[in-house]
């Protein structure tokens, strides 16, 4: 079964990289709930709780230059 949201890629093998998506979502997040829209708050956060789990789950070490 293929997955929805893949991050498995050489792209996130820098931790700066993962780091950044993680506090773009969570960031995104609070800024729409400061706006009143907790729709949309919810979906960026469940973003970025999605990401987070999927980052834990990867072994970076697979990847030239992963830290």
């Amino acid at each position: 079964m293929k997955k929805l949201i893949d991050l498995d890629n050489a792209f996130f093998a820098h931790a700066w990289r993962r780091h950044l998506t993680l506090a773009v979502c969570f960031g995104w997040g609070l800024f729409e709930l400061a706006l009143g829209n907790a729709i949309w708050s919810l979906v960026f956060v469940a973003l970025g709780v999605v990401a987070f789990w999927q980052f834990r789950q990867i072994d970076w070490s697979k990847y030239d230059g992963g830290h």
